[in-house]
């Protein structure tokens, strides 16, 4: 709706005005009505309405002191005045100023009909105009900033001509005296991959943006641009940590406003901008070490030596682990992996791709090393072709290493070897694992899996090496514990049984009367008495 303002010193002549026509039938509606030159002043410069009809000759100010002030403030009110007078200056006065026509009182409906059409026309118009210089001034800004885009990528990329004019701009842009390059990742993409639709990510590169803005090119910190897929920060700063500080800052308000994991990368500082290439490699390079090191972290740059070769180092590892499986001994296996993982990751560290090429060809090197040695291994225990792309796709080092523990461990289980022997180095593996963990709730099913068994068949092979079922076997344990609880601590039956795995403290009475013939308060008791 078209909002309307009317001005009159005399009532009468709002009160005709506001009957002589239809205004809703025009679109319109009568926001308010002002008495003197003073209150329609304050009216209109509080809430501006976007046509005012006012009395040219009003008390204290004049319609012409009206329109002559709206002009001078910029207030886009368009103006029709009424009068008595007839004089022609008056009403040319009226119109040099701005006003969009004169009536003469008294007001012909005809007339103001006409009028209040030709105001609304104007005001179309000038919403038209307003909505093209708006996209102008879009159209005008995006094409700066697009500019300005390219010239940071080809400053970084040393592709930029330093005695060009697009160098000397870029360079006023940025104060320094030190400038460094920081690299935003956003963690866990890969993993995110099926989660995330595209229009997700783009809300998400758009939500890391207007951080960095506010944190960057607001703050007068610098300018950030988007390549491959990455925020790319050239940041001015005073100090050789400058760059690192507002990394954190990044890193901490991404983590806390959007809730997500970021890894910054942070090149070395430079004195000139013509160096920003060299700290961008520098800052990729950071950025990479986030695969050795962990996610969610600012990594700045560190020059990494030529490290010597360890391919001796590597041959010892890789055969101590085939000496362990071969002889059936897991937990020693499972240490010789991690051993020789951990010596992979330090002489590999910063190179990604090296790190996963050489853990493959590891596990590729003990899988053939034990099919020589005559163990028989199912064909389909490990895909090989799929077995690469899979260690490449993990974000982490730690998360690679996990998965290849998990994929020996699996093989190991598949080993076949002395099965009498097999079974017995199983049985003790089930059987320390119920020692270190009766406190916890153990089921079959957890227990059946870390031997890579289904529960129905790990039921029966439990019972055959210990002539009891997995249930009677575990409450034993349980006892055991709770029977040398009992004589050797002053703790109460409650604290006990919760040690021992029962929450409930009548439940594991009733299990240790089954168990002993008594309480364990009574037994507590009869032992005492007898030693």
């Amino acid at each position: 709706m078209i909002r309307i303002l009317l001005a009159d010193d005399e009532p009468i002549i709002i009160k005709g005005l506001r009957k002589l026509i239809d205004w809703a039938a025009f679109g319109m509606e009568i926001v308010g009505q002002a008495y003197d030159g003073n209150e329609l002043m304050a009216l209109i410069e509080t809430n501006p309405p976007d046509i005012v009809i006012s009395d040219i000759s009003m008390p204290h100010r004049t319609g012409i002191d009206i329109i002559r002030e709206i002009k001078q403030k910029g207030i886009p009110t368009k103006v029709i005045f009424i009068s008595a007078y007839q004089e022609f200056s008056y009403a040319r006065d009226a119109v040099a100023y701005g006003a969009v026509d004169y009536l003469v009182k008294p007001v012909v409906k005809q007339q103001l009909e006409d009028v209040l059409s030709k105001a609304v026309s104007l005001i179309s118009e000038q919403n038209e105009q307003t909505i093209r210089k708006s996209k102008l001034q879009l159209l005008e800004r995006k094409s700066q900033n697009d500019q300005l885009q390219e010239s940071l990528i080809r400053l970084t990329d040393g592709t930029l001509p330093l005695h060009s004019e697009e160098f000397r701009l870029l360079n006023e842009e940025l104060q320094g005296p030190l400038y460094s390059i920081a690299i935003v990742e956003t963690d866990h993409l890969v993993e995110a991959s099926d989660r995330w639709s595209e229009k997700e990510r783009r809300l998400i590169d758009f939500a890391i943006g207007n951080i960095l803005q506010e944190i960057i090119v607001t703050s007068g910190n610098g300018h950030v641009f988007m390549r491959n897929g990455m925020h790319v920060i050239v940041i001015s700063h005073d100090e050789q940590a400058g760059a690192t500080v507002l990394a954190q800052e990044i890193r901490e308000k991404i983590k806390a406003f959007l809730k997500l994991s970021v890894s910054v990368g942070v090149g070395g500082a430079v004195q000139e901008t013509a160096f920003l290439a060299e700290s961008y490699r520098q800052a990729e390079q950071a950025l990479q070490t986030k695969y050795f090191v962990g996610l969610g972290k600012v990594h700045v740059y560190e020059p990494i030596g030529t490290k010597p070769s360890f391919d001796k180092e590597l041959y010892v590892l890789q055969m101590e682990v085939v000496r362990e499986l071969m002889a059936n001994s897991w937990q020693e296996a499972a240490s010789a992996i991690r051993k020789l993982l951990e010596t992979v990751k330090t002489a590999v560290y910063g190179n990604r791709t090296l790190a996963v090429s050489t853990c493959f060809s590891s596990v590729l090197f003990i899988i053939q090393e034990l099919t020589k040695s005559g163990v028989r291994l199912p064909v389909e225990s490990i895909d090989m072709h799929d077995l690469q792309n899979r260690l490449g796709a993990y974000e982490t080092f730690e998360a690679m290493q996990d998965e290849i523990v998990c994929i020996i461990e699996q093989l190991f289980s598949q080993m076949d070897i002395d099965s009498g022997n097999k079974d017995k180095i199983m049985m003790a593996k089930v059987k320390q694992y119920i020692e270190e963990h009766y406190a916890e709730e153990i089921t079959l099913e957890s227990v059946a899996s870390l031997v890579f068994m289904n529960p129905y068949y790990f039921s029966s092979f439990f019972k055959k090496h210990t002539k009891q079922n997995f249930k009677q076997y575990v409450t034993e344990v349980r006892m055991l514990q709770a029977v040398r609880l009992l004589v050797h601590t002053d703790q109460m039956v409650y604290e006990i049984a919760e040690k021992v795995g029962y929450n409930n403290a009548r439940h594991f009475s009733d299990m240790f009367k089954k168990q002993f013939g008594k309480l364990p308060n009574d037994y507590r008791q009869d032992r005492k008495k007898s030693d």
